[in-house]
């Protein structure tokens, strides 16, 4: 059975390959180097969750298609029925957070004109 870390390689391959992009373009979507995404294919490193998040974004999985370990989930549909509440969450609370650091910005804004 292969580690996590190699099914979180093969699985950023595999989204990547499913998309018809080389690494550089990869690399692109997600502001890194090409270098970077090798490594993380080969299982050298591991990408952060947030890496992990823009890595979804570019090739539109959820976040839990890279960490949910398929043996577990497919058999079990409240596991399989948790990731997808768990993934629903974590796009709001993405959602929440880009309005905040929307009104952050603006409040900086006027502010600064006030002064």
């Amino acid at each position: 059975m292969p580690s996590p870390k190699a099914e979180v390689a093969a699985k950023i391959k595999s989204a990547r390959v499913e998309k018809g992009w080389k690494q550089k373009h990869l690399a692109a979507a997600v502001h890194v180097e090409p270098m970077t995404v090798s490594r993380w294919e080969r299982g050298a490193t591991t990408p952060d969750f947030d890496a992990l998040a823009l890595i979804g974004e570019a090739t539109g999985k959820p976040v839990s298609y890279f960490l949910a370990d398929d043996q577990r989930t497919t058999g079990d549909p409240q596991l399989a029925e948790a990731a997808e509440r768990l993934e629903a969450a974590a796009e709001r609370i993405a959602a929440v957070s880009e309005r905040i650091a929307s009104a952050l910005q603006d409040l900086r804004s006027e502010l600064a004109r006030l002064r």
